[in-house]
């Protein structure tokens, strides 16, 4: 018999190995990549928790307390669906990075990632979660290094931002433990509380420790700064989750909710500011990533179950956005270089229209407009905060339109001809460098964000569900 969740942590790193050997052929690491994310993704939602089921003649039992190198290893039914959510959303990403960089180090790297964040969200007590989540975001420094260039800024400003995060995260468990011996010291909870906050404000980006996202976007291979911006950060958000699961007094002490909001608003403030002025198209991409993860942390300030549902279903229809312009992004640079200011990319759209489509569309589901996947999660937060939180839906929009002002200039650009008319003329002979097969992928990603787009209701009851595992905000 084999416990089922021991798949999640040994498989991806036996086929990381795999897909190493093999980089060289880069249709075969790619295909291998995305079947075992599908498949692992689907089989954990598919499988019931506590019986034996036969599976290609071997007897596997999901759920229950299993002991992996003398640590516990638990698996509920939030931590089924936060895993089926990293191994999806893994497998949307090497498939659209199957066509635009088939040899990237991003797949025996995501797949080492995962199986760190699956044991991140499987192993008890939380402070090895918290290591294992640092392991995984110093290894994705090889992922998001780009080949042939020397400079890895974006990746080490991700890394030494997220180090810094680690003491406080180690130091809260060793305060909780001491404050259920002695809990009229308060000092200790307080502590624990701000820690908590200044650790997560460190790991999600929020203002001011917001410069390693347009950095990452901007310096790194662009499908592994959406692996980051989307899997990475949905780590990161169920760890949050876990500890305030874990330790609710700390969202009571620090006034959890009300310091999520600020630090949103603050999020989507800049993010909007900064997207309307961007020249850098990777930059313009890390600012939509920062407005949404503000977005989000507006919903949690709620400070109800409802909150939390709605920030839930942004995690879950960011990367239909985050990676369709991720894509865009490195069909683009395979034309130009790793240099994709508005400069250099003029005119690249009759070279690359299908890279342009995905960039353009993954802007607007990221901006949250209509008929597009993002538009389903900003528009259930408008309807809830449309009475009370006026000022926060304000912000909100007009940092959607400070995102779309960005993605217009680069349209703009994109379409136009070289200021040159010999050079015009030349660029109008041009064909396109893009075929079927590319074609078809970015078709298909972008079916699915207006699939969601139109039906909201294929995730929002995910959302719904996963939220009512969580009951800090009623305690």
């Amino acid at each position: 018999m084999i416990a089922g969740l021991l798949l999640f942590l040994v498989l991806p790193l036996m086929v990381g190995g795999v897909v190493y050997a093999l980089r060289r052929w880069g249709t075969l690491s790619s295909l291998l990549s995305i079947g075992t994310t599908l498949v692992l993704g689907t089989v954990i939602l598919v499988l019931p928790l506590g019986r034996t089921v036969e599976l290609w003649g071997r007897q596997i039992v999901m759920g229950g307390t299993v002991s992996f190198l003398g640590r516990e290893l638990i698996l509920e039914e939030v931590d089924r669906i936060a895993v089926a959510f990293l191994y999806l959303t893994a497998s949307g990403i090497f498939l659209l990075a199957w066509q635009m960089s088939p040899r990237t180090l991003l797949f025996p790297v995501g797949l080492g990632m995962l199986s760190l964040f699956s044991g991140s969200l499987l192993v008890r007590p939380l402070i090895y979660a918290v290591l294992l989540v640092e392991i995984a975001i110093a290894v994705s420094v090889f992922a998001l290094q780009v080949e042939g260039c020397p400079s890895a800024r974006g990746a080490l400003h991700y890394v030494a931002f997220s180090l810094l995060a680690m003491p406080g995260l180690l130091v809260i468990h060793w305060l909780m433990d001491r404050y259920a011996l002695t809990p009229d010291n308060t000092v200790l909870l307080d502590t624990g509380a701000v820690l908590l906050f200044f650790s997560f404000a460190l790991l999600m980006g929020s203002i001011p420790f917001h410069m390693w996202m347009p950095s990452v976007a901007s310096d790194s291979e662009p499908l592994a700064s959406a692996f980051v911006f989307t899997v990475n950060c949905g780590a990161i958000w169920f760890l949050l989750l876990a500890f305030l699961e874990t330790y609710p007094d700390l969202s009571a002490a620090v006034r959890f909710a009300p310091f999520a909001s600020g630090a949103g608003l603050a999020m989507v403030g800049v993010g909007g500011l900064m997207a309307a002025s961007q020249r850098h198209l990777g930059r313009l991409m890390g600012y939509g990533a920062l407005i949404d993860s503000g977005v989000a942390l507006i919903a949690l300030g709620i400070g109800s179950q409802r909150g939390l549902a709605l920030a839930l279903l942004c995690l879950l229809v960011r990367p239909f956005g985050l990676t369709l312009m991720a894509a865009g992004l490195r069909g683009l640079a395979r034309e130009c270089g790793h240099d994709l200011t508005l400069g250099t990319v003029r005119g690249l759209a009759r070279r690359a229209p299908w890279s342009t489509c995905a960039f353009l569309l993954g802007g607007v589901s990221t901006a949250g407009l209509p008929v597009t996947a993002g538009f389903a999660g900003r528009w259930a937060l408008y309807r809830v905060m449309g009475v009370s939180g006026l000022t926060s839906v304000l912000a909100m929009m007009l940092a959607s339109l400070g995102l779309m002002i960005g993605v217009w200039r680069a349209l703009h650009v994109l379409l136009a001809y070289s200021e040159s008319p010999d050079e015009g003329a030349e660029e109008a002979k041009r064909e396109t460098t893009e075929r079927w097969p590319r074609a078809v992928v970015v078709l298909l990603a972008v079916a699915a964000s207006v699939a969601v787009g139109l039906i909201p209701q294929v995730l929002a009851p995910t959302a719904t569900r996963l939220a009512g595992f969580y009951t800090f905000f009623g305690r």
